[in-house]
């Protein structure tokens, strides 16, 4: 196997995709975010993400190298940092970023992030993906833990967090155990897990932060949630809380995203439906998020506030067609190819081989080939897909969230 992983001797795993790229690609990430915090602390996670990287003599050095830190994010259940150097400075990039990594972090310089964290979060309260996206996590997720995956509760929660629960969750997260460095490129591997052992492995081993599992909250009937913004479209998120799901449900889940509303196919459904033939939007797409213990489905649109309850219809409608008729053999061969070219065109996009490998590790301690994703793809059987959608996609367990010009909007379910 392409892939190897390596264990420094404070529990940090390293996993290696060797491939002839001219730089390295690497995905540090560790278990972090809402879902590990308490409520006290709701939002550390997202402050120690922009205080961990916000050295910029660092950052000049790191840049000079070339490449250099290009992003990091806090996510509901890890915070990760993308980064990459070309193979001859590989060595000293390494060495550069597991500084910036280990710095020390002032109280004085704590309190000034936290203003610009507050000026992000006012930024978010005004973005319409954000909101959409807190209002369908905050009624799908209602009283599980990842309803604190939502901006407003860490903005509210931010002028109370103190330097001491910094430091203390710091120390916590930012440990060998609950981190996973993914490579993906031709670093010379002894002379850089030297590198590694004498840096990112000094740190303290620690302990892999615990997941606990919830089910996913039962909620009765299509729910409508709502946020009025002086906008001339309204910005809707129609989105499904799924349980855990199964191999088999997950691809088939896949191969119904892409064929519904992938946003890179002009082929999709609702594309061809919602805007070719009705011309109600300018776009429409549909999308997959997983998390340790759930899933969610979404379709987001922006549209005139007449055209919406047709446009809601319309995409329960095209998933109403498939429970009960399913999708004719040919369609779903020529869907499940166009899946597995998809993933044969990632095998040269070595930053997303680096963040899958991180986040597979991270979350289930396994890593699997990249160089199989084509073939995994191609396991898709029509049968998972028609029985996930029946199975799941019922409109009575659906959230729309709407954003914009909304308060005399009250959308109904007609089909």
């Amino acid at each position: 196997m392409a892939v190897k992983v390596y264990t420094l001797s404070n529990g940090l795993r390293v996993v290696l995709h060797s491939e002839s790229y001219r730089s390295s690609y690497m995905t540090l990430t560790t278990r972090a975010g809402p879902r590990f915090e308490r409520p006290e602390g709701l939002g550390l996670s997202h402050v120690l993400e922009h205080l961990v990287v916000s050295d910029p003599a660092i950052h000049y050095e790191m840049e000079s190298l070339g490449e250099g830190l290009y992003n990091a994010e806090t996510d509901a259940e890890d915070v990760s940092y993308f980064f990459s150097f070309p193979k001859r400075n590989v060595l000293r990039g390494m060495k550069a970023f597991a500084r910036i990594l280990t710095a020390p972090i002032s109280a004085e310089k704590f309190e000034k992030e936290k203003t610009v964290i507050g000026i992000e979060y006012v930024m978010a309260s005004e973005d319409p993906d954000s909101v959409l996206y807190d209002l369908f996590i905050r009624t799908g997720w209602q009283g599980h833990i990842l309803d604190r995956n939502d901006t407003v509760p860490w903005q509210d929660n931010l002028p109370h967090l103190t330097f001491e629960q910094l430091s203390a969750f710091r120390q916590k997260v930012n440990c060998g155990r609950n981190m996973v460095l993914a490579v993906v490129g031709d670093p010379p591997v002894q002379p850089f897990l030297e590198v590694l052992e004498g840096t990112l492995g000094a740190l303290p081993e620690g302990e892999l932060l615990p997941v606990e599992r919830f089910p996913l909250p039962v909620r009765e009937g299509f729910t409508v949630v709502k946020q009025v913004a002086p906008r001339k479209l309204v910005y809707a998120l129609l989105g499904f809380p799924l349980p855990r799901l199964m191999s088999a449900e997950r691809r088939g889940l896949e191969i119904l995203n892409m064929y519904l509303g992938d946003p890179n196919l002009f082929s999709s459904v609702l594309f061809n439906r919602v805007r070719e033939e009705l011309a109600l939007v300018y776009s429409v797409m549909s999308g997959v998020e997983t998390f340790y213990d759930s899933d969610s489905f979404q379709v987001r649109w922006v549209c005139p506030p007449g055209n919406l309850e047709k446009i809601l219809n319309v995409v329960l409608e095209e998933i109403g067609k498939i429970a009960q008729e399913g999708i004719s053999q040919k369609e779903f061969r020529r869907t499940r190819q166009v899946l597995s070219l998809q993933k044969e065109g990632q095998l040269e996009e070595p930053t997303t081989i680096s963040v899958a490998l991180a986040e597979e590790t991270i979350r289930s301690g396994r890593v699997s080939d990249p160089k199989l994703w084509p073939k995994k793809a191609r396991r898709a059987r029509r049968a998972d897909m028609i029985r996930f959608v029946h199975s799941y996609l019922n409109p009575d367990r659906a959230v729309l969230a709407l954003y914009g010009p909304v308060e005399n909007l009250e959308p109904r379910i007609l089909v």
